[in-house]
């Protein structure tokens, strides 16, 4: 069964295919990556201070499906978006995981 998707604009003009949920297999495979490199000592995670960064990184390229009609280098093209358009991306995103992150 294929996934439902729908398509935002950036105020920038960027049309961007989302999907319109994650699934937990998704979730749980971003976690893992971002979590990976995390140390556990007395009880207490020691986080990386980009792990924030790495988050929003993988959310947005796990909910993006297609940039302006393609998905060609689509990791690389998203991060050479101007802030406004990524942000607002991200936030589209952030609301398919909420709760989860």
């Amino acid at each position: 069964m294929e996934r439902e998707q729908k398509e935002i604009t950036t105020p920038g003009g960027h049309k961007v295919v989302v999907k319109t949920y994650l699934t937990s297999k998704e979730v749980n495979g971003t976690l893992k990556q971002i979590l990976s490199s995390t140390e556990v000592t007395d009880g207490k995670a020691k986080l990386s201070a980009i792990v924030g960064i790495e988050r929003n990184e993988k959310l947005v390229e796990v909910a993006v499906i297609s940039l302006d009609e393609s998905a060609e280098n689509l990791s690389e093209r998203l991060g050479d978006l101007p802030i406004a358009d990524w942000q607002f991306i991200l936030k589209e995103a952030g609301l398919l995981a909420e709760g989860n992150f």
